[in-house]
Formats: structure tokens, sequence, C-alpha cells
């Protein structure tokens, strides 16, 4: 009778353990946390991928794994960014049961935001040595579209005749870009005597929504 043969032992796996996704989302934060703290001691430009590593404690292509560009970090930033500020503004809306004092106060909260970060002004709007293609991609990623809905919800709700599609996109385009203008003018042209940013914000919103203030 031959004697049995014992099966070979299974070669052992070579290299780390696959990370959990609490660890390679932890990675990412610590990645985003510190690409922050430099912009806001030094500017966007003083971060790179090598320095992000060393002040992380891992290496370049764990970097590179997670981020594959610079602009992908400071797209992480500007998500960052948005996400407080209209996490902010959809609690102070809900205080409000009147559809017009509901868009007032969400207006006034992303004007007031940017008064009161101007670093994250900076970082979203001034950031150098961005090109023009890398922003059109995040601003017109869904997600970024739905939270600036709110105001065109919210100026549907307070017009008291029925807009057209086109009406609405129009008059939220133009509410939008006089609350990104009266914030950039307060912040960037601070020598001047505007009037106060409710006073702008009131008058912006009462062109949209063809009322009174």
């Amino acid at each position: 009778m031959k004697p049995t043969m014992s099966a070979p032992p299974l070669p052992r796996r070579r290299g780390r353990p696959a990370r959990s996704q609490q660890q390679v989302d932890a990675t990412k934060n610590r990645i985003v946390d510190t690409a922050y703290r430099i912009f806001l001691r030094e500017g966007f430009e003083a971060v790179s991928m090598r320095r992000l590593a060393a002040e992380v404690g891992c290496t370049v292509m764990t970097v590179y794994s997670h981020y594959p560009r610079k602009i992908d970090v400071l797209q992480a930033l500007w998500s960052r960014v948005f996400d407080t500020l209209f996490e902010h503004l959809e609690q102070t809306a809900q205080t409000h049961s009147e559809p017009l004092q509901r868009l007032k106060s969400a207006a006034r909260g992303y004007v007031r935001f940017w008064l009161d970060h101007r670093e994250h002004y900076f970082l979203v709007f001034m950031s150098s040595n961005v090109e023009q293609s890398d922003v059109s991609v995040f601003v017109q990623h869904d997600a970024l579209l739905n939270r600036f809905a709110l105001f065109e919800h919210g100026i549907v709700s307070a017009t008291q005749r029925p807009l057209s599609e086109g009406e609405t996109k129009l008059r939220s385009e133009s509410l939008l870009c006089a609350l990104n203008g009266i914030a950039h003018n307060l912040i960037t042209i601070s020598g001047y005597p505007w009037s106060s940013p409710d006073a702008l914000v009131d008058a912006a919103v009462a062109a949209a929504t063809d009322t009174n203030g």
C-alpha cells in the first residue's frame, strides 16, 4: 500500500494585508487635513505630494493612490468647504416657515459664510495655478449642483406667480452671481463704504422674487 502524500503548504501571501475602508478613509482625511493646514500657513502653492506624504507619515505612492493629481486634493478641500456651508444654510433655512424669509436667510447665510471664513473664500475662488477645466468639472458635479438648487427652489416658492423653467434658471443664476459678487467686493474692496451685507443681499433677493425686500 502506497503511503499517502500530504498536500504542500500554501504559499504565504506577500505584502501588507488589505486595509479596511475605515482605514482608507482615515488616511484620505489626514491628507486633506494636512493640505488645509499647509494652505492656511503658506497658500496652496506650497502643497506638494511629497510634502503631504512627509507630513502625513506615508509614502508618496499612498498619496497618489488616493489623489492622483494635486487638483484632486484641492477639489477634496472644496467639497469639504461646500459641505460645511450648505449644512449650515439648510439648518438656518429650516428655522423659517415663510418662503421669502427662508430664502433671505439662506442668501444672507451664504454671503456671511464667506465673510466670516475668508480663508475658505480664497481657497475656493482664488487659488492660483488652477485650470478652468478643473473648476468646471467640480462645479458641474451633480452633488454640488443639487446643493445649490436650494436657491432655485427658494425663488420658486417665494415668487407670487408661476415661473417658467427658463425664468427660474435665469433668476437663480442671477441671484448666485449677485451673492458671489457681494462677497467678492466686500472681501477684496473692503476700503469702500458698502451698504450692509444684509441690505445688499435683500436687494438681490427682491430682484429675484419680484418682492419689495
